[in-house]
């Protein structure tokens, strides 16, 4: 099944959308504002994803970064 991640980083948390392919939700997550926490909640879900897309008000390229690292591919910002 193929599933797109939608994150949004804020100032205190990140939040976390996955959807399928039917834009039916299969998780919804507010996080600590850390890589390693993103990556522990997007790791189960690794082989099925598509694509990653975020939004920030602060420059994202260390979540970028740490995702891609972490063996994510496919990973966007948007303004």
């Amino acid at each position: 099944m193929k599933l797109y991640c939608g994150i949004v980083i804020k100032k205190d948390e990140i939040n976390i959308t996955v959807i399928d392919e039917r834009q039916n939700e299969v998780l919804n997550e507010n996080v600590p504002n850390k890589a390693d926490s993103v990556i522990a909640t997007l790791s189960p879900h690794r082989q099925d994803l598509e694509t990653i897309v975020m939004e920030a008000d602060k420059d994202p390229r260390w979540l970028i970064t740490a995702l891609t690292e972490a063996g994510f591919s496919n990973v966007h910002t948007i303004s």
